[in-house]
């Protein structure tokens, strides 16, 4: 493998990259209120995603008149294997939590953002200030706190994840879907010179036809499935499928890996927040709040300690082909 290209095509743009990341740290937040309206599979909610996401994408480029792209662009291992991790991870995640506790479905796939970070920091090289390391250890605990992993009381800090026998297979699902997650941000650092929506088509393409052949061993049914479901099921497809994790394929292209893993995150605080809280009336501990308060801060410091740092100062030496991102 070989480190992410730079050409003509490829101009990196820091503020480009967070505003994607926060937005597909916001729309990832809204997972679980989709699915809890939809009776189906976890892996069969995983395949809206990737499906509404290559085909709006797919319209998106046509109407730009760029679907020579899709050819101008050659494939490479990298970027079939960031869709196809990109699709595993996620159907993995849901089957995790169908089996093991939600709090350690959660730990596992957050351990994706560290695990792409040490890897581009090993392999690609990706410089890490000292301030930024700080940064994702506070994001990373106030991740564990506001998910529940860490409580406080009388006697001071309790750690509260839990493993058994019995939720051996979730467990282990979870950890591949940490894995998956890390593999599919850190695949997502090369190719780019491609252009955003294009690799974006591409990642939900190969993601689609992983999760196709896992069906062959999960065999998902459909027949409990309401009109009421389906309009869910395309809904959760068209906003954290296309909307999440398109942004989320073009964040990762303007940022590196640590940078993007402060800032995924928010999607914690969104989960608790906005739909734990204001959505459903469950309330927040001291604990959660803090944790969030973590979250906030540490990733609103990388954002400000990249935007201000000399890197982001130095003028691009590229210019933006016309309709890329």
């Amino acid at each position: 493998m070989t480190a992410p290209a730079s050409s003509s095509t490829t101009p990196i743009n820091k503020q480009v990259g967070f505003i994607n990341a926060f937005i597909a740290a916001t729309l990832m937040g809204f997972v679980g209120f989709f699915a809890r309206h939809i009776d189906a599979q976890g892996d069969f909610i995983a395949f809206s995603r990737m499906m509404c996401g290559g085909i709006l994408f797919f319209a998106i480029i046509a109407y730009k008149g760029r679907l020579l792209e899709l050819k101008e662009f050659k494939l490479s291992p990298t970027m079939v294997l960031s869709g196809f991790f990109m699709g595993n991870c996620l159907s993995a995640y849901i089957t995790a939590t169908q089996h093991t506790s939600i709090a350690n479905a959660v730990f596992f796939i957050y351990i994706g953002p560290i695990i792409s970070t040490l890897l581009a920091v090993i392999f690609l090289k990706e410089s890490m200030k000292l301030a930024t390391w700080f940064a994702l250890l506070a994001v990373f605990i106030g991740m564990m706190m506001i998910s529940g992993l860490m409580s406080i009381d009388s006697s001071g800090l309790s750690f509260g994840m839990q493993f058994s026998e019995k939720t051996f297979f979730g467990d282990m699902m979870a950890l591949y879907s940490g894995v998956g997650y890390g593999l599919f941000l850190f695949f997502g650092r090369f190719r780019t010179e491609v252009p955003g929506d294009v690799r974006a088509f591409w990642n939900f393409v190969f993601a689609l036809a992983g999760i196709t052949l896992l069906f062959v061993f999960t065999k998902p049914t459909i027949s409990q499935m309401t009109s009421t479901d389906w309009m869910w099921w395309v809904g959760i497809g068209i906003v954290c499928g296309f909307g999440a994790l398109g942004t989320c394929t073009i964040a990762t292209r303007h940022l590196k890996a640590a940078e993007f893993a402060c800032v995924s995150y928010w999607e914690c605080v969104v989960a608790s927040l906005f739909v734990g809280l204001m959505i459903y009336g469950e309330p927040l501990s001291s604990a959660q709040m803090i944790g969030g308060a973590m979250i906030i801060v540490g990733g609103m410091s990388e954002v400000l300690i990249s935007i201000l740092g000399k890197s982001f100062k130095r003028p691009d030496n590229v210019t933006l082909k016309a309709g890329s991102i």
